[in-house]
Order: C-alpha cells, then structure tokens, then sequence
C-alpha cells in the first residue's frame, strides 16, 4: 500500500519524511534526476503520491508502499513505448515497479520523463523511431478495444456485448482502468455482474443504478466469503471518491467519460492500495 503518512503530506519533502530511510535514499536520487530533465515541472502531491506538473499538465510521479518503490508516468502510454527497456521491472499500464536495492537508472528516467514532456506538447513518438505496421481496418480496432492479455474472460465481453445499458461506454471504460492497474487482476462474471480478482474477487460493477440516476457503480469489497474479525480498512481517497458502505465494503460512481477520465488516475491508486489489503 502506499506509504502511511501520520500527517497529510502537502509537499513531496513532507512525503520522504514519512517512508523508510533506504526508500527515501532511492527517491531523492529520482527526484533530483526528474528536476534535471524537466527544470521547469513544478513539485505536487497528487493523489497522495509525489507528483510533478509542467505548464499546468501532470507529468510523472513517485512513491513509496511497505514492499516496493513505483514511478507512475500519468500516462497509459509510456510503459507500453518502452516496454523493451522497462522488461527486467514489474510494470502495468500506468505503473513501473521497484526495489530499492535495484533503482531505475538515471538515462532511464531522463528518457521516461522527456517522453511525457513530449507526448504532453502532443509529439509522442517523435524522439523515438519506431517502425510501426500499418493500421488494419476496424477489425483491428475492435481487438484493440479488449486486453491484450489472459486478463479478460469472454464470459466478460459477451455479456458487455448483450448488455443494454445507457453508460455501456463508460462500463468499459472502468473495466479498461480497473485491469489496466496490474498484470494480476482478472475479470469473470459473480453475481451476474463482470467483477475482478487477483487471488479472490474485490470488486464488481452494479449495474442496477438508481431509479433516475444514470452512472456507473463500482463496488469494492473484500471478496465472496464474509470474513471473521475484518479490520476496517483505510485507503487514501484524497479525490472523494468513495462512499464507506461498511468497514470493509464501499461505492465508487462516475457520471460520464469526461468524470472518468478525470478520476482516473485517483480510481487506479485506490485499486492499487485496495488489492494489496485483501
């Protein structure tokens, strides 16, 4: 989980302060190396991490959880431009992984962050040749549309094909994000709803909203199984996005595309620090 801070952490100092002396070693060196390649980017927290913004768009953020280290590129694009040299690193679509006793090289990050300053001028791509295949028609598209990995279930993306329901669009849009949070999660279909799982199901859309209410609703929760003794749980939600239904058991809504694309990176650090407590 993220790194517990006893007090709110308003600066990215307050945030080093709080984490271990060896991660905080680490994370200096990334930070200094982040301000070398973008003098300019301001220093933030966002969504509870330790974060940087150029010319008022974010850019790449750090932090720290009780087994690892992570840099976030605030993008869903830059792991998959450099997979080939993030392939030693656990990495999803939005996170790279590590320990401190092996830290990402300096040229690494230099290269991570001057990506972003380029895909955020609207030049992605450009600093690095790359051979691409010609586009197919939609066939290829559509197959886009779906993971790419043993994540998905057809049972998923038969019923998400059947289903008639005003925000069908914005469903799939949290399914993306939600299994874009890690490698692990799966998807199947539980309580005649999708619902995903790493080692036991944690969430579930509910698409029975509201009688004259149109959002997606994502329910977290702790699994199939009641749990004797289940602590309450305590997960960052700096955006306000969660509505305790009980200790371990909450609500998550969002009203349009536009709501979930500004949510987004605040849903995937609540998935991220959800998965690790169960």
């Amino acid at each position: 989980m993220a790194a517990k801070l006893k007090i709110k952490a308003k600066t990215i100092d307050d945030y080093l302060a709080a984490v271990s002396d060896d991660q905080r070693a680490v994370l200096e060196k990334l930070r200094k190396t982040i301000k070398a390649a973008a003098p300019k980017a301001e220093e933030s927290i966002s969504y509870g991490l330790a974060a940087f913004r150029l010319d008022g768009k974010p850019l790449v953020a750090f932090g720290a959880s009780a087994s690892h280290c992570a840099f976030y590129p605030m993008s869903g694009n830059t792991v998959e431009d450099h997979k080939d040299e993030l392939k030693h690193y656990e990495t999803s679509k939005g996170t790279i992984r590590f320990h401190t006793d092996k830290p990402l090289p300096a040229a690494l990050v230099r290269k991570l962050v001057n990506a972003r300053i380029a895909e955020n001028a609207g030049q992605r791509g450009k600093s690095k040749q790359r051979v691409k295949e010609p586009r197919m028609a939609p066939k290829k598209r559509v197959a886009q549309s779906e993971p790419t990995s043993s994540q998905s279930d057809p049972a998923v993306i038969e019923f998400l094909r059947e289903l008639d329901h005003p925000l069908k669009r914005e469903i799939e849009a949290v399914r993306q994000v939600i299994l874009g949070v890690s490698p692990e999660i799966r998807e199947g279909i539980k309580w005649n709803s999708p619902s995903f799982r790493t080692t036991e199901y944690f969430a579930t859309l509910n698409l029975r909203a509201r009688e004259g209410e149109d959002r997606v609703w994502l329910i977290l929760h702790m699994g199939a199984k009641a749990k004797d003794n289940t602590k309450s749980l305590k997960i960052a939600d700096p955006a306000g996005l969660l509505e305790w239904l009980a200790k371990d058991r909450c609500l998550t809504t969002f009203a349009d595309a536009k709501d979930i694309r500004a949510n987004r990176a605040a849903l995937e650090a609540i998935i991220r620090e959800w998965i690790e407590q169960i």
